[in-house]
């Protein structure tokens, strides 16, 4: 009886980890003038628009696909408007390599 118990008990306590926080907290989002700006350049940029212009409504795979290809997209354009103004890369462990 006891076995069953200890056995219950574990699979009770290994379950509820499996509803806890993926994982640590993200950092704040960066709200300098220069973010806002250029994520508002990222959301307008034309690669941005011509993907989210090929989303297919009706075909979840070809959504999901290019929700993907749209948040990539943005991400670039992001980065690269916020290198233009002169910001770099944020966190990472390895030395910023120039280009």
């Amino acid at each position: 009886m006891s076995r069953r118990l200890s056995l219950a008990a574990l699979l009770l306590l290994g379950g509820c980890g499996l509803f806890g926080p993926p994982g640590p907290p993200l950092p704040p989002q960066d709200e300098s003038p220069d973010a806002k700006a250029c994520r508002a350049e990222a959301r307008n940029s034309p690669e941005v628009r011509a993907l989210a212009r090929l989303i297919y409504e009706p075909n979840q795979m070809n959504v999901d696909r290019m929700q993907g290809e749209v948040g990539r997209a943005q991400s670039r354009a992001y980065r690269d408007c916020m290198r233009a103004r002169g910001h770099g890369p944020q966190g990472g462990v390895e030395a910023q390599v120039p280009r």
